[in-house]
């Protein structure tokens, strides 16, 4: 029976002195309305995270599961509660900038190596408020930025949307989000001067190549898109054409005929899943963990 005990006791001390088993240990600050930072013990790097429409803090952590490998390679995660807006304008970035200043401040986060990311609006956040960040000279400015499947060119949403109120086939459910856009653009613009309004706020507008993230030029971009037409089409009754990803690509596209070498188009297939395992290409898991850290670490 000692001899058991002993062997149990070796075991024991062999694994917790093994550092492939231990997981390191981290500082978590909580402001549940704003942002949840995962501080890793010897930060060496930032990366902020920004959520899909209407996704909690929570709804982030649980689809997108970067905080554990990011804490092992040395990296904090901020994950910002700001989740309502296809778009920002000049003062809710002035807003979110000062913001995220704070919070790096306060909890003495290092501004030398930051990275920048959300998905689908929270994509379009992350390209304008880095773009603003830049222009104002802050002293919080994103290395990197990438985005996931994000409705980049607001315009082209718009179109969509109100083809699919449009079409008589789509039922009361699936016609809900895109009447909730088009109320959205509707009620924040005139009208009549959509076009001309949404170009001040769109990330890129690809109707009149009008591109609003410019400052971005020089800074590493990531464009991650799984453009699965069949899924789309089964599933919602879309085409291809009408898509986050098909934009995404026509951007990229342009963007690389004017020279934006540091732009890097990242289309995945059969990637896209939800954390309860239901397929859907509009998914953080198209986003490789390893692979994304690596990218940061270039």
């Amino acid at each position: 029976m000692r001899v058991f005990i002993l062997l149990i006791f070796i075991l024991a001390v062999s694994i917790s002195c093994n550092p492939e088993s231990k997981t390191k240990s981290r500082v978590v600050v909580k402001s549940p309305k704003k942002y949840e930072l995962h501080k890793a013990p010897d930060s060496k790097q930032v990366l902020i995270v920004f959520p899909g429409g209407g996704n909690t803090i929570k709804m982030t952590k649980e689809e997108f599961k970067i905080i554990p490998k990011a804490i092992e390679n040395d990296i904090s995660v901020l994950v910002m509660n700001f989740n309502r807006c296809l778009w920002i304008n000049g003062i809710q970035a002035k807003e979110l900038a000062m913001q995220i200043k704070e919070i790096f401040r306060s909890n003495e986060l290092s501004t030398a190596d930051v990275y920048m990311g959300g998905m689908s609006i929270g994509g379009n956040v992350a390209l304008s408020l880095t773009s603003f960040q830049i222009k104002s000279n802050s002293t919080v400015q994103s290395k990197g930025v990438f985005i996931v499947d994000s409705p980049i060119d607001l315009y082209s949403l718009y179109q969509s949307c109100l083809a699919d109120i449009s079409n008589p086939e789509l039922g009361k459910e699936r016609l809900e989000e895109p009447r909730w856009i088009v109320n959205y653009f509707e009620e924040y613009f005139d009208k009549d001067s959509i076009l001309e309004n949404i170009l001040k706020e769109s990330p890129y507008t690809l109707k009149v190549q009008k591109n609003n993230f410019e400052e971005l030029k020089e800074t590493k971009l990531r464009f991650y898109t799984e453009p699965d037409s069949l899924w789309w089409q089964e599933n919602r009754m879309t085409q291809y054409e009408n898509t986050n990803a098909y934009s995404i690509e026509q951007v990229a596209q342009q963007l690389r005929k004017e020279g934006w070498e540091k732009l890097e188009l990242i289309q995945t297939k059969n990637k896209g899943y939800r954390s309860n395992g239901d397929r859907h290409p509009h998914s953080w898991s198209i986003v490789d963990l390893d692979e994304i850290i690596m990218w940061m670490n270039k």
